[in-house]
């Protein structure tokens, strides 16, 4: 789901809204809310390409996807999964995951590459 604040003529986004697995020990389903709070205006440049901040879980955690030098995409999370078991093992976490899965399911974004990179 797509959040869009509508400001007279102009359509203002604001979120995107998806189910992951919970923090809890039983892992039910709960909403997760990705907010953009970066994007950089430079197309293709070396850096920080966007970031969102998750609000769901037990803590907030940012999302990040970074352009390397040759030219690949990278994704970081702040959650203590990426930091501490995925992002050496090149694993996303459930937050990178959930991410991804409504980008793709978003017709506009579908021809933009927002995959992981290695």
């Amino acid at each position: 789901m797509v959040r869009v604040h509508r400001d007279e003529d102009e359509a203002t986004f604001v979120g995107l809204v998806t189910l992951l697995p919970g923090p809890d020990r039983k892992r039910q389903l709960k909403s997760y809310l990705y907010r953009l709070i970066y994007h950089n205006p430079v197309p293709n440049s070396v850096g920080c390409v966007s970031t969102w901040e998750v609000e769901g879980g037990r803590l907030v955690y940012q999302v990040s996807l970074e352009m390397q030098e040759n030219g690949r995409l990278r994704w970081h999370c702040s959650c203590a999964d990426a930091i501490y078991r995925g992002e050496e093992e090149n694993r996303p976490c459930k937050h990178v995951i959930g991410l991804l899965k409504v980008c793709a399911e978003m017709p506009a974004w579908s021809g933009q590459e927002v995959r992981r990179g290695a």
